[in-house]
C-alpha cells in the first residue's frame, strides 16, 4: 500500500519527532524564562550595565535555541525542515509535522 512505511522508517520518524519536541520545548522554556528574567532583573536592581548584560546574554541563548530548532531535519527527505520557527510543512518534500506525529503515535 502506498501509505505504508517500513519499521525502520517508523523508528526514524520517532527519533526525529522526539528531537523536534525537545527542541521546541527548549525554545518555549527559554522564551518564558526570558520573561521571568526580565521581572527578576527589574526587582533586583543590579545596575544598568549588569542588567543589560544579563538580558543580552539571555537573548543570545534564546536565539541559539531558536536556530537549533530551525535546524531540525525532515525524517522523510533528511533536509532542513524549515527556515522559520513554527513552519508546519517541510520546505523540500511537503511532509507535515502532523503526519510525523501520526506515524509516531501509531504502534
Amino acid at each position: 500500500m502506498p501509505g505504508e512505511i517500513s519499521p525502520q522508517d517508523v523508528e526514524r520518524y520517532r527519533r526525529a519527532w522526539h528531537s523536534y519536541v525537545a527542541r521546541r520545548n527548549l525554545v518555549v522554556v527559554l522564551f518564558l524564562s526570558f520573561v521571568l528574567l526580565g521581572f527578576m532583573v527589574a526587582r533586583l536592581k543590579l545596575g544598568e550595565v549588569k542588567d543589560f548584560a544579563m538580558l543580552v546574554g539571555w537573548i543570545c541563548v534564546y536565539l541559539a535555541g531558536a536556530w537549533w530548532l530551525t535546524e531540525w531535519r525532515c525524517p522523510r527527505c533528511g533536509k532542513i525542515f524549515a527556515n522559520r520557527l513554527w513552519t508546519q510543512r517541510c520546505i523540500s518534500c511537503g511532509l507535515s509535522k502532523d503526519e510525523v506525529a501520526v506515524v509516531v503515535r501509531r504502534k
